[in-house]
């Protein structure tokens, strides 16, 4: 079974969404808000490494997938927009994280409007550790919601791996790639 590693776990919905795609089974978290942390405590019942700004990566088990819903304050259109002059800009801790445990995989989760600000330098420095990168922007109405609310989505692989040939989901097959904003990027197989 994939192990999956989560930073930044909120209330885990990320991670739920992973393992039922994966089969995969969350081994610990990281989570430092007192709130979301006793929602992990209840529900998902594994170590929460706490605060990810102090983690000694190279001492925590292997996984296979890391995911990371991290802050969008930084980012969101509904905030400053102060990007990495942000204090909840987290970004580097994780790419740390990830150099470090060298994942199969990593999944992560933004606002919309990190694709504007930041996106350019999460790219540059997956690439620069060795990952390449695929990203869309899903609505929440793309899978039924009765809202739009854009999320972007980003998963990064070791660049040594061969991208697999996969079934298009019928999410996918109900995406409109061709979408007004004109960033939705379609990655075909």
């Amino acid at each position: 079974m994939l192990k999956i590693g989560s930073l930044c776990t909120g209330y885990g919905g990320l991670d739920m969404a992973v393992e039922a795609y994966y089969g995969a089974e969350t081994v610990w978290v990281s989570e430092f808000d007192k709130y979301a942390s006793k929602v992990i405590e209840a529900r998902i019942n594994k170590p929460n490494l706490g605060n990810l700004k102090v983690i000694n990566w190279a001492e925590l088990e292997p996984i296979d997938i890391l995911t990371a819903g991290y802050p969008c304050q930084p980012f969101s259109h509904a905030g400053l927009r102060k990007g990495v002059e942000d204090e909840r800009h987290l970004w580097p801790y994780i790419k740390t994280a990830i150099s470090t445990l060298r994942p199969s995989y990593v999944i992560l989760e933004n606002v919309r409007g990190h694709f504007g600000l930041g996106f350019r330098e999460v790219l540059g420095d997956l690439a620069s550790i060795g990952y390449d990168v695929r990203w869309t922007l899903i609505r929440a109405s793309d899978v039924g919601a009765p809202h739009r609310r854009e999320r972007l989505f980003i998963l990064a692989y070791p660049n040594s791996t061969r991208w697999p040939r996969a079934e298009r989901s019928d999410i996918q097959a109900q995406q409109p790639w061709d979408s007004s904003s004109g960033i939705t990027t379609k990655h075909t197989n």
